[in-house]
């Protein structure tokens, strides 16, 4: 039975070996009790029994601290079970300085760990500490030891727990200088652009690494520490010299959005460099607007368009459609406000009423179609009007429009009928039935 338990012991410190690299002691008697107390404890870790796994872990480090950094990588698997698992403060304190421990003595005992690993200390010590404001310069501190080791290939989502942690140290009145706010966001902006740009080239999502740029993005707006000045004098200049630098762009209009310096010329470049990068349905849809204020008609029908084709959301869609139309009939072009206007209703029938009022305004002040060679083919028009605004449920504008229909005594002397079809030619191209002014 011996025999076959000392077998097992070696099989088992074997197996081990082969996945991680172990600094066995060369006496004899050491080395057969570090092997047993590796065995007994990797066996209950692998059954998921961290209670157990404990005792033997704390006996290796007292006793066999160089052994293997597998003692303390899986260390910290089972303390940091015991953290997530507990709900007494006092255990969760205790629990995370032993955790915070197992990382230094990993660090001192092997070297080259502290690079490997610095950055995932500082995000877990982030997630114990940031509510004690007595660690706020101590958790600064190793943010920036990550970042001095590790550079841009730190774990990609260091940036966000390093700003979020700036923000606490802004708001205790650690960082007093908004400077160092600032060349914080910096360097975590460098750190998550070179991210996504390494996922990008690899052909890999990038949802997550923007997702970050975002919150970092939203961390320093929310401090109000950028406003339309620090725009004005640090980040146009830099646009002007490199326009087709797409995250600058980003950056400056999400600074001027939030700090509401949106009507400079500037900004609208930044804007465009924005949606042709990342084209979404709201910068398209204020640049829609904007270039419509400054009645530069074509750009902005386009920015509309191509808006309305980036939402599947029908309110949002057609109130861009609606947008186009009313811009076409801005230029006159009635065919295409009629178009645009009929899609807008037929995506979101809530705004039929406008814009079937809006085709039967056009059609009633456009005397460019009448022939002038017949009172009753000329008139047809005011009944295709009507016809839109009843469509429309515009009741008044309705009447209004028959005041216009042709009279009876035109019908007849024109050897007409009520009731026969007219074709309304011009842009309107519609067929209506022929009927008199109320009135007669």
């Amino acid at each position: 039975m011996k025999l076959k338990a000392l077998l097992l012991t070696a099989f088992l410190v074997l197996c081990s070996s082969l996945q991680a690299q172990f600094f066995w002691p060369e006496n004899p008697e050491e080395r057969s009790e570090a092997e047993t107390l590796w065995t007994l404890f990797d066996d209950v870790y692998g059954q998921g029994d961290y209670e157990a796994a404990k005792p033997y872990l704390d006996q290796i480090i007292e006793k066999f601290p160089g052994l293997s950094t597998a003692v303390y990588i899986n260390g910290l698997k089972v303390w940091k079970d015991t953290y997530k698992n507990s709900k007494d403060a006092a255990v969760k304190k205790e629990t995370a300085d032993k955790i915070m421990t197992l990382y230094e003595k990993r660090f001192d005992n092997f070297d080259g760990e502290k690079k490997k690993a610095i950055d995932r200390k500082a995000m877990d010590a982030f997630q114990y500490y940031y509510k004690d404001a007595s660690k706020t310069q101590e958790l600064l501190d190793l943010f920036e030891e990550a970042y001095e080791l590790k550079g841009n290939d730190a774990y990609y989502p260091l940036g966000r727990y390093y700003m979020n942690m700036a923000t606490f140290a802004y708001v205790r009145k650690v960082i007093t200088d908004d400077d160092e706010v600032l060349r914080i966001y910096d360097r975590c902006t460098e750190h998550i652009d070179y991210q996504i740009a390494k996922s990008k080239n690899a052909g890999k999502s990038t949802n997550r690494q923007v997702a970050i740029k975002e919150f970092i993005d939203k961390k320093l707006a929310d401090l109000k520490l950028v406003d339309c000045d620090f725009v004005v004098e640090k980040l146009v200049p830099e646009f002007e010299q490199d326009p087709d630098n797409a995250e600058l762009a980003n950056k400056i209009f999400a600074f001027a959005f939030e700090g509401g310096c949106t009507d400079a010329d500037w900004f609208v470049k930044a804007a465009e460099k924005v949606f042709a990068s990342n084209p979404q349905y709201g910068v398209g849809y204020l640049l829609g607007v904007k270039f419509g204020s400054e009645k530069d008609y074509d750009k902005s029908k386009s920015y509309f368009t191509q808006a309305a084709e980036l939402t599947d959301d029908n309110t949002d869609k057609a109130k861009a459609l609606k947008q186009v139309a009313a811009t076409e009939r801005i230029q006159g072009n009635k065919a295409e406000a009629k178009k645009f206007a009929l899609q807008a209703a037929e995506v979101d029938p809530t705004l039929k009423e406008d814009m079937y009022t809006l085709i039967g305004d056009m059609i009633m002040g456009s005397d460019e179609c009448d022939k002038k060679e017949s009172q009753v083919t000329d008139r047809a028009r005011f009944i295709a009007a009507h016809n839109y605004y009843i469509q429309g449920k515009n009741n008044l504008k309705a009447g209004q429009a028959r005041e216009y229909f042709p009279t009876i005594s035109d019908i007849f002397t024109e050897g007409k009928k009520e009731g026969d079809n007219l074709k309304v030619g011009c842009w309107i191209q519609t067929s209506v039935k022929l009927v008199r002014r109320p009135e007669q």
